[in-house]
Order: structure tokens, then C-alpha cells, then sequence
């Protein structure tokens, strides 16, 4: 059964979406006032879309334990533009116009403030994939991600202790025969000792 969302969820969904909004249009207002092509306005636009929807799927679905993706991602057939990468993207691709000079430094504050959020600390301890979700957007806007949004290390396997090195099995009779010398060899050391005591 699907957990009911709580007024407080509610409100971080819209603060979120309202946040993601912005950024969606500065792309696409200055994407046209700077000429870009059409084709990586809408990329961009749809890359910062999905994020939106895939976070509201994630905190609706609840709560959900940590784990690992079976099956590697299948790359889509259709060609797409290529998007802009590395840290802090999005700001260099659009800087600001003189009817936005904030470009996207408001929706980013907006966005730490909500990270801030108790609440929001929850969501992410108890949804992992809330995390895998924001931090790409985090390092498109060229924000420091806050520790509630660090890569959880994998868990440390237990190693068994080192067994003792065993001897070969060679080394085992001649190991006794130092030790133990066979009953010829000591016959041979009595009757060589009575001989020289007998000089």
C-alpha cells in the first residue's frame, strides 16, 4: 500500500517543482535570447523536466531500502543533441540577460534552503533515490552538495582470518628425520662411541 503523503511532503514537492519551474524557463527564455538551437533548448528543458517528475515518482512512492541496479541502463536508439556537462553547467550556459540578471543563482539558493529543510533530511535517509536524483542537479548548478547528499560507501566484507602456512608434505618426513634419526643411525653412534672409548 502506497504511504499517504503528509502536508509536509506536499509542500516540499511544491517548493521543489516551483524551483525546477524556474530553471526551466530561464533555459528556455535565454536559450532563445542567446540563439542556441532549438533541438538543445528543448534537451535541456526536458533534462531539467525529468529531474522534476522523477523526484515527485520517488517521494509518493515512500520509503524504499537501498539497492543496487541489476540490469546496466539501455542507451536510447534516438539521436539526441548533446547537453552541456561538467561542474557548474548550467550558469555557463546561461549566465543571465539584462530582464534575468540572476540566471539561475536564485532557483540555486532556493534549492540549498530546501535541502536544509529537517523534513527533506528525512526523505533522503529513507529514499536513496532521492539522493541519486538531486546530486546531478547539484553539480549542474555548481553547488557544493551538502553531506546529506554524500555517495553512501559500500559496506565492508568480512575477510576470514589468514590460515597458518602448512608445511609441504615433502617437508614432513625429512622435518622428522632430523629430529627422530632412524634406529640404523643410532646403533651406528653407540658402537662408533664405545670404539672410541675403548682406545
Amino acid at each position: 500500500m502506497r504511504p499517504i503523503p503528509t502536508p509536509l511532503t506536499l509542500s516540499l514537492l511544491d517548493r521543489f517543482a516551483l524551483i525546477m519551474a524556474m530553471l526551466a524557463e530561464i533555459a528556455v527564455r535565454q536559450g532563445h535570447a542567446q540563439h542556441l538551437p532549438g533541438a538543445r533548448i528543448i534537451a535541456i528543458w526536458q533534462r531539467l523536466t525529468g529531474i522534476a517528475a522523477r523526484f515527485a515518482r520517488a517521494v509518493l512512492r515512500g520509503p524504499t531500502p537501498g539497492r543496487p541496479r541489476l540490469t546496466p541502463a539501455k542507451p536510447s536508439r534516438t539521436e539526441r543533441p548533446s547537453l552541456p556537462a561538467g561542474f557548474g553547467w548550467l550558469p555557463r550556459v546561461f549566465p543571465g540577460t539584462p530582464d534575468m540578471p540572476a540566471a539561475v543563482t536564485y532557483p540555486a539558493q532556493q534549492l540549498r534552503d530546501l535541502l536544509a529543510d529537517p523534513t527533506m533530511a528525512q526523505l533522503i535517509e529513507t529514499n536513496p533515490a532521492i539522493g541519486r536524483i538531486l546530486r546531478p542537479l547539484f553539480e549542474a548548478l555548481g553547488l557544493e552538495r551538502p553531506a546529506i547528499l554524500a555517495i553512501p560507501k559500500p559496506a565492508a566484507e568480512a575477510r576470514p582470518a589468514p590460515r597458518p602456512l602448512a608445511p609441504p608434505p615433502e617437508a614432513i618426513p625429512r622435518a622428522c628425520a632430523v629430529l627422530m634419526p632412524s634406529p640404523g643411525r643410532i646403533a651406528a653412534t653407540i658402537l662408533d662411541a664405545c670404539e672410541k672409548s675403548a682406545a
